[in-house]
């Protein structure tokens, strides 16, 4: 039985370390469909000071500050570690600019990376592993939905 000991110790980390990667990756999911939704719905212009992209950005900067067990894993830092990016219905890019206004019937997209340091994936280090997660949501913006340019 003494034997089996380690190796037991060995898989119950392993099964830690998926467990809470996993759930990591879930909040970093969840924080990133939330902010393409809110920029897919929110505005009349892609960027600017007011624009979708600002409200997206906004939208992962609240998940960041909201005092959760994924959030405090990706150093909260959400807003600084994404990438707004706006398609066009023909797969074209639309700038993020001030005087570029949201792709009706395109879509959003947000990328979040993190980079999670081994010492919270099972509790100890691994020196050399750090894991990085990367989260790609993406909401279509209704055609039909009137958004004042004012």
């Amino acid at each position: 039985m003494a034997i089996l000991f380690p190796a037991l110790v060995l898989v119950i980390v392993a099964i830690q370390m998926l467990s809470d990667s996993a759930r990591i990756e879930q909040g970093i999911q969840v924080a990133a469909n939330r902010a393409a939704r809110t920029a897919s719905l929110c505005c009349f212009y892609t960027g600017g000071l007011d624009g979708a992209e600002q409200v997206a950005q906004a939208s992962l900067r609240e998940a960041g500050s909201a005092n959760n067990y994924n959030q405090v894993l990706c150093n909260n830092d959400f807003a600084a570690s994404s990438e707004v990016i706006f398609i066009d219905v023909n797969g074209d890019h639309v700038p993020n600019a001030a005087d570029n206004a949201v792709p009706p019937g395109g879509t959003v997209h947000v990328f979040v990376t993190c980079r999670i340091p081994s010492q919270i994936l099972g509790g100890f280090g691994f020196p050399g592993i750090d894991a990085e997660r990367k989260a790609v949501a993406v909401a279509t913006v209704d055609p039909y939905r009137h958004r004042s340019a004012a």
